[in-house]
C-alpha cells in the first residue's frame, strides 16, 4: 500500500459541500464549487496526515462536532460571498460556461 500525505481538513470540506449542496443557495458549477472550498479551507485550520488511503477514511470519521460545525459555517459563508462574486464565464444568453 502507497503512504500518502493529505490535509484531511481539505477531503472533508469536499465531503460536507457535497452534502450541503442542495441546501446552499449558490452556483454549484465546477469554478464556484473550487471557489466555495478554496474560502473555507483558507479559514480553516489544516490537519495533515501521513496514511495509507484505506485508513483515510476511517481517519475523516474522527473529526469531533465542533469541527463538523465550524466546517459547515466556513462553507455557508464562502457559499454566500461565492454568489455575489462569482468567478464563472457567462456567455450572451446568461448561460455559465464551464471550463
Amino acid at each position: 500500500m502507497e503512504i500518502i500525505l493529505r490535509n484531511l481538513t481539505e477531503d472533508y470540506v469536499v465531503m460536507m459541500l457535497d452534502q450541503l449542496a442542495g441546501t446552499l443557495d449558490c452556483c454549484k458549477c465546477s469554478q464556484c464549487r473550487l471557489d466555495i472550498c478554496s474560502y473555507a479551507l483558507n479559514r480553516l485550520k489544516p490537519k495533515y496526515v501521513v496514511s495509507t488511503q484505506g485508513e483515510l477514511m476511517a481517519k475523516l470519521c474522527e473529526f469531533d462536532g465542533q469541527f463538523e460545525a465550524s466546517v459547515m459555517s466556513e462553507i455557508t459563508k464562502a457559499a454566500s460571498v461565492i454568489k455575489k462574486y462569482p468567478r464563472h464565464k457567462v456567455d450572451e444568453a446568461g448561460n455559465i460556461i464551464e471550463p
